[in-house]
Protein backbone atom coordinates (compact mmCIF):
# COMPACT_ATOMS: atom_id res chain seq x y z
CA UNK A 1 0.00 0.00 0.00
CA UNK A 2 2.93 2.47 0.52
CA UNK A 3 4.39 1.55 -2.26
CA UNK A 4 1.36 1.84 -4.18
CA UNK A 5 0.96 5.94 -2.57
CA UNK A 6 4.45 6.66 -3.43
CA UNK A 7 4.27 5.40 -6.81
CA UNK A 8 1.41 8.27 -7.22
CA UNK A 9 3.79 10.72 -5.47
CA UNK A 10 5.90 10.52 -7.64
CA UNK A 11 3.59 10.35 -10.72
CA UNK A 12 2.36 13.93 -9.89
CA UNK A 13 5.93 14.94 -9.16
CA UNK A 14 7.08 13.92 -12.38
CA UNK A 15 3.95 15.64 -14.00
CA UNK A 16 4.19 18.49 -11.92
CA UNK A 17 8.22 19.09 -13.68
CA UNK A 18 6.00 19.08 -17.38
CA UNK A 19 3.99 21.92 -16.88
CA UNK A 20 2.44 21.82 -20.24
CA UNK A 21 1.71 18.20 -19.87
CA UNK A 22 0.13 19.05 -15.83
CA UNK A 23 -1.67 21.98 -16.80
CA UNK A 24 -3.37 19.97 -19.78
CA UNK A 25 -4.62 17.69 -17.81
CA UNK A 26 -5.71 20.21 -15.02
CA UNK A 27 -7.57 21.71 -17.63
CA UNK A 28 -9.24 18.64 -18.87
CA UNK A 29 -10.06 17.59 -15.63
CA UNK A 30 -11.94 20.69 -14.91
CA UNK A 31 -13.74 20.58 -17.88
CA UNK A 32 -15.10 16.86 -17.14
CA UNK A 33 -15.58 18.38 -13.87
CA UNK A 34 -17.41 21.47 -14.97
CA UNK A 35 -19.50 19.08 -17.65
CA UNK A 36 -20.65 16.33 -15.30
CA UNK A 37 -21.36 19.10 -12.68
CA UNK A 38 -23.56 20.89 -14.85
CA UNK A 39 -25.14 17.75 -16.16
CA UNK A 40 -26.03 16.40 -12.78
CA UNK A 41 -27.67 19.78 -11.78
CA UNK A 42 -29.86 20.30 -14.65
CA UNK A 43 -30.86 16.40 -14.36
CA UNK A 44 -31.74 17.03 -10.83
CA UNK A 45 -33.32 20.35 -11.47
CA UNK A 46 -35.80 18.98 -14.44
CA UNK A 47 -36.39 16.06 -12.48
CA UNK A 48 -38.03 18.13 -9.25
CA UNK A 49 -39.37 20.45 -12.20
CA UNK A 50 -41.45 17.83 -13.60
CA UNK A 51 -42.66 16.26 -10.06
CA UNK A 52 -44.05 19.87 -9.79
CA UNK A 53 -45.83 20.16 -12.50
CA UNK A 54 -46.85 15.96 -12.22
CA UNK A 55 -48.36 17.47 -8.39
CA UNK A 56 -49.94 20.64 -10.05
CA UNK A 57 -51.74 18.39 -12.37
CA UNK A 58 -53.54 16.03 -9.55
CA UNK A 59 -54.27 19.29 -7.67
CA UNK A 60 -55.79 21.01 -10.91
CA UNK A 61 -57.91 17.73 -11.55
CA UNK A 62 -58.49 17.03 -7.89
CA UNK A 63 -59.67 20.95 -7.63
CA UNK A 64 -62.05 20.09 -11.09
CA UNK A 65 -63.49 16.79 -9.13
CA UNK A 66 -64.37 19.29 -5.85
CA UNK A 67 -66.39 21.60 -7.83
CA UNK A 68 -68.38 18.72 -9.52
CA UNK A 69 -68.87 17.67 -6.15
CA UNK A 70 -70.16 21.17 -5.14
CA UNK A 71 -72.39 21.51 -8.54
CA UNK A 72 -73.80 17.91 -7.19
CA UNK A 73 -74.92 19.50 -3.65
CA UNK A 74 -75.70 22.37 -5.28
CA UNK A 75 -78.50 20.87 -7.54
CA UNK A 76 -79.74 18.68 -4.29
CA UNK A 77 -80.37 21.26 -2.62
CA UNK A 78 -82.70 22.77 -4.94
CA UNK A 79 -84.26 19.72 -5.33
CA UNK A 80 -84.74 19.00 -1.80
CA UNK A 81 -86.31 22.94 -1.99
CA UNK A 82 -89.18 21.42 -4.35
CA UNK A 83 -89.64 18.00 -2.83
CA UNK A 84 -90.76 20.12 0.28
CA UNK A 85 -93.24 22.40 -1.27
CA UNK A 86 -96.65 21.11 -0.20
CA UNK A 87 -97.80 21.91 -3.40
CA UNK A 88 -95.55 19.98 -5.40
CA UNK A 89 -96.10 16.87 -3.43
CA UNK A 90 -99.96 17.34 -2.99
CA UNK A 91 -100.19 17.40 -7.24
CA UNK A 92 -97.91 15.43 -8.34
CA UNK A 93 -101.16 13.22 -10.43
CA UNK A 94 -101.50 17.06 -12.28
CA UNK A 95 -99.53 18.24 -15.02
CA UNK A 96 -100.96 21.72 -14.93
CA UNK A 97 -100.32 22.42 -11.23
CA UNK A 98 -96.78 20.59 -11.66
CA UNK A 99 -95.54 22.55 -14.22
CA UNK A 100 -96.59 26.09 -13.30
CA UNK A 101 -94.32 25.51 -10.14
CA UNK A 102 -92.01 24.22 -11.69
CA UNK A 103 -92.08 27.48 -14.29
CA UNK A 104 -91.87 29.78 -10.70
CA UNK A 105 -88.98 27.61 -9.56
CA UNK A 106 -87.30 28.34 -13.02
CA UNK A 107 -87.53 32.05 -12.79
CA UNK A 108 -86.65 32.17 -9.35
CA UNK A 109 -83.16 30.67 -10.13
CA UNK A 110 -82.75 33.41 -12.89
CA UNK A 111 -83.86 36.53 -10.75
CA UNK A 112 -81.31 35.10 -7.89
CA UNK A 113 -78.55 34.76 -10.34
CA UNK A 114 -78.77 30.84 -11.36
CA UNK A 115 -79.82 31.83 -14.75
CA UNK A 116 -77.61 28.69 -16.07
CA UNK A 117 -79.89 26.46 -14.32
CA UNK A 118 -82.91 24.99 -15.12
CA UNK A 119 -85.42 22.79 -13.70
CA UNK A 120 -87.87 19.77 -15.65
CA UNK A 121 -90.06 17.11 -14.45
CA UNK A 122 -91.09 13.97 -15.79
CA UNK A 123 -94.19 12.28 -14.71
CA UNK A 124 -94.53 8.61 -15.12
CA UNK A 125 -98.14 9.01 -14.36
CA UNK A 126 -100.44 8.86 -17.66
CA UNK A 127 -96.90 9.08 -19.60
CA UNK A 128 -97.18 9.59 -23.08
CA UNK A 129 -93.67 9.96 -24.62
CA UNK A 130 -90.36 7.68 -24.36
CA UNK A 131 -87.82 9.56 -22.17
CA UNK A 132 -84.17 9.64 -22.92
CA UNK A 133 -82.32 6.42 -21.60
CA UNK A 134 -80.66 7.86 -18.53
CA UNK A 135 -84.19 8.97 -17.44
CA UNK A 136 -85.64 6.09 -18.00
CA UNK A 137 -82.44 4.39 -15.96
CA UNK A 138 -83.69 6.87 -13.33
CA UNK A 139 -87.15 5.51 -13.71
CA UNK A 140 -86.46 1.62 -13.72
CA UNK A 141 -83.66 1.37 -10.77
CA UNK A 142 -84.88 4.07 -8.68
CA UNK A 143 -81.74 5.78 -7.77
CA UNK A 144 -80.39 8.88 -8.72
CA UNK A 145 -78.11 10.31 -11.23
CA UNK A 146 -75.57 13.18 -11.35
CA UNK A 147 -72.78 13.74 -14.16
CA UNK A 148 -72.09 14.74 -17.65
CA UNK A 149 -74.05 14.69 -20.99
CA UNK A 150 -74.58 16.09 -24.13
CA UNK A 151 -77.99 17.23 -24.87
CA UNK A 152 -79.12 19.03 -28.05
CA UNK A 153 -77.84 22.16 -27.03
CA UNK A 154 -74.47 20.96 -25.89
CA UNK A 155 -72.57 19.33 -22.81
CA UNK A 156 -74.61 19.87 -19.79
CA UNK A 157 -73.94 18.57 -16.16
CA UNK A 158 -77.18 17.14 -15.10
CA UNK A 159 -78.50 16.01 -11.42
CA UNK A 160 -81.46 13.34 -12.01
CA UNK A 161 -83.70 12.71 -9.25
CA UNK A 162 -86.80 9.95 -8.77
CA UNK A 163 -89.74 10.88 -6.80
CA UNK A 164 -90.73 7.69 -5.00
CA UNK A 165 -94.24 6.88 -2.94
CA UNK A 166 -93.86 3.86 -1.91
CA UNK A 167 -92.64 1.20 -4.44
CA UNK A 168 -93.91 3.34 -6.86
CA UNK A 169 -92.01 6.02 -9.08
CA UNK A 170 -94.27 9.39 -9.74
CA UNK A 171 -91.79 11.14 -11.48
CA UNK A 172 -88.43 12.33 -12.07
CA UNK A 173 -86.80 15.79 -11.56
CA UNK A 174 -84.13 16.74 -13.82
CA UNK A 175 -81.71 19.59 -13.08
CA UNK A 176 -79.49 20.82 -15.71
CA UNK A 177 -76.65 23.44 -16.38
CA UNK A 178 -74.12 24.07 -19.51
CA UNK A 179 -70.74 22.54 -18.81
CA UNK A 180 -69.29 26.11 -19.96
CA UNK A 181 -70.49 27.14 -16.65
CA UNK A 182 -67.55 25.76 -15.03
CA UNK A 183 -65.28 27.94 -17.26
CA UNK A 184 -66.25 30.59 -15.11
CA UNK A 185 -65.29 29.06 -11.76
CA UNK A 186 -61.75 28.29 -13.25
CA UNK A 187 -61.33 32.11 -14.75
CA UNK A 188 -61.94 33.90 -11.81
CA UNK A 189 -58.08 33.76 -12.37
CA UNK A 190 -57.75 35.53 -15.49
CA UNK A 191 -54.31 33.32 -16.16
CA UNK A 192 -56.50 30.14 -15.86
CA UNK A 193 -57.95 28.20 -18.49
CA UNK A 194 -61.16 25.59 -19.19
CA UNK A 195 -61.72 23.69 -22.30
CA UNK A 196 -64.16 20.82 -23.58
CA UNK A 197 -63.01 18.86 -26.69
CA UNK A 198 -65.91 16.21 -27.04
CA UNK A 199 -65.90 13.29 -29.79
CA UNK A 200 -67.38 13.71 -33.20
CA UNK A 201 -69.47 11.04 -32.30
CA UNK A 202 -71.60 12.92 -29.81
CA UNK A 203 -72.34 15.64 -32.72
CA UNK A 204 -75.61 13.17 -33.33
CA UNK A 205 -76.78 14.08 -30.06
CA UNK A 206 -77.02 18.17 -30.74
CA UNK A 207 -79.87 20.15 -32.30
CA UNK A 208 -79.33 20.88 -36.14
CA UNK A 209 -78.65 25.13 -34.60
CA UNK A 210 -76.44 24.46 -31.79
CA UNK A 211 -73.93 22.57 -33.82
CA UNK A 212 -73.84 24.05 -37.82
CA UNK A 213 -71.34 26.60 -37.88
CA UNK A 214 -70.03 26.55 -33.85
CA UNK A 215 -67.89 23.35 -33.60
CA UNK A 216 -64.89 22.91 -35.37
CA UNK A 217 -62.49 20.25 -35.45
CA UNK A 218 -59.02 20.41 -32.87
CA UNK A 219 -57.23 17.21 -32.90
CA UNK A 220 -58.27 13.36 -34.01
CA UNK A 221 -61.72 13.63 -33.90
CA UNK A 222 -62.20 16.05 -30.85
CA UNK A 223 -64.17 19.17 -32.02
CA UNK A 224 -64.56 22.43 -29.85
CA UNK A 225 -67.64 25.20 -29.26
CA UNK A 226 -65.22 27.84 -31.02
CA UNK A 227 -67.22 30.82 -29.90
CA UNK A 228 -67.27 29.76 -26.07
CA UNK A 229 -63.15 29.42 -25.50
CA UNK A 230 -62.23 32.42 -27.49
CA UNK A 231 -59.14 30.61 -29.11
CA UNK A 232 -57.93 29.05 -26.20
CA UNK A 233 -57.82 25.99 -28.27
CA UNK A 234 -55.27 27.51 -30.78
CA UNK A 235 -52.22 26.12 -29.26
CA UNK A 236 -53.21 22.56 -28.77
CA UNK A 237 -54.01 23.09 -32.75
CA UNK A 238 -50.44 24.23 -33.09
CA UNK A 239 -48.96 21.33 -31.18
CA UNK A 240 -51.27 18.41 -33.44
CA UNK A 241 -51.99 15.03 -33.16
CA UNK A 242 -48.32 14.49 -31.50
CA UNK A 243 -48.67 17.08 -28.54
CA UNK A 244 -52.49 15.60 -27.79
CA UNK A 245 -50.56 12.37 -27.34
CA UNK A 246 -47.94 13.69 -24.95
CA UNK A 247 -50.67 15.22 -23.31
CA UNK A 248 -52.59 11.95 -22.58
CA UNK A 249 -48.86 10.10 -22.02
CA UNK A 250 -47.49 12.38 -19.43
CA UNK A 251 -50.45 13.48 -18.23
CA UNK A 252 -49.94 17.33 -18.46
CA UNK A 253 -48.23 19.52 -21.49
CA UNK A 254 -45.69 22.53 -20.48
CA UNK A 255 -44.91 25.30 -23.28
CA UNK A 256 -44.44 29.17 -23.57
CA UNK A 257 -47.94 29.60 -23.86
CA UNK A 258 -50.21 27.14 -21.31
CA UNK A 259 -49.42 24.34 -18.47
CA UNK A 260 -52.51 21.96 -19.34
CA UNK A 261 -53.79 18.84 -17.43
CA UNK A 262 -56.79 16.96 -18.92
CA UNK A 263 -59.55 14.63 -17.25
CA UNK A 264 -61.15 12.11 -19.47
CA UNK A 265 -64.80 12.91 -19.79
CA UNK A 266 -67.31 9.77 -19.16
CA UNK A 267 -71.47 10.81 -19.99
CA UNK A 268 -74.04 9.77 -16.81
CA UNK A 269 -74.23 6.03 -19.09
CA UNK A 270 -70.15 5.55 -18.56
CA UNK A 271 -69.43 6.25 -22.27
CA UNK A 272 -66.12 8.52 -23.21
CA UNK A 273 -67.38 11.47 -24.89
CA UNK A 274 -63.93 13.76 -24.69
CA UNK A 275 -61.89 15.46 -22.75
CA UNK A 276 -61.95 18.70 -20.07
CA UNK A 277 -58.46 20.05 -20.23
CA UNK A 278 -57.98 22.87 -17.45
CA UNK A 279 -54.26 24.35 -16.42
CA UNK A 280 -53.10 27.82 -16.46
CA UNK A 281 -51.13 30.47 -18.99
CA UNK A 282 -47.55 30.89 -18.70
CA UNK A 283 -47.08 34.09 -20.46
CA UNK A 284 -47.17 37.49 -18.82
CA UNK A 285 -47.81 35.01 -15.11
CA UNK A 286 -45.99 34.57 -12.21
CA UNK A 287 -47.70 31.17 -11.40
CA UNK A 288 -45.63 28.16 -10.55
CA UNK A 289 -45.06 27.45 -13.97
CA UNK A 290 -42.46 30.07 -14.20
CA UNK A 291 -41.58 29.96 -10.47
CA UNK A 292 -39.95 26.75 -11.05
CA UNK A 293 -38.41 27.78 -14.37
CA UNK A 294 -36.74 31.00 -12.26
CA UNK A 295 -35.95 28.52 -9.37
CA UNK A 296 -34.19 25.74 -11.84
CA UNK A 297 -32.22 28.71 -13.71
CA UNK A 298 -30.84 30.62 -9.98
CA UNK A 299 -29.87 27.09 -8.80
CA UNK A 300 -28.03 26.04 -12.08
CA UNK A 301 -26.26 29.41 -11.87
CA UNK A 302 -25.19 29.75 -8.27
CA UNK A 303 -23.73 25.82 -8.29
CA UNK A 304 -22.22 26.54 -11.84
CA UNK A 305 -20.21 29.69 -10.21
CA UNK A 306 -19.45 27.63 -6.95
CA UNK A 307 -18.04 25.09 -9.12
CA UNK A 308 -15.75 27.49 -10.90
CA UNK A 309 -14.89 29.19 -7.99
CA UNK A 310 -13.91 25.60 -6.31
CA UNK A 311 -11.60 25.01 -9.52
CA UNK A 312 -10.34 28.10 -10.07
CA UNK A 313 -9.09 27.91 -6.33
CA UNK A 314 -6.92 24.50 -7.13
CA UNK A 315 -5.48 26.17 -9.59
Amino acid sequence: MFSFIKAIQNLLSGLKKRKGLWFTILSLLSIFGITLSMYLLTTMTAKIAEEVYANMSINYKSNLEYKFEDKQKEFRKIVLGLKTNDNFKNNLNNKQVIDSIIDIYNKSLIESGFDTISMTFYPTVYQTSQHRTIINSVINRKITSFGIEVLPDGPNIVYIEPIISGENVLGVIEIKESLVSLKKDFERDKHSIFLVLIQEKMMSQLAIDAKNGRYRPVVDDLRVEEQKYDGSFANIIEEGIEGFKELKAKGYVVNKEYFKTYNEMVDVNGVTIGYILVGEKVKDNDGFVNIVDNMTKSVTMIALGLVISILLFMF
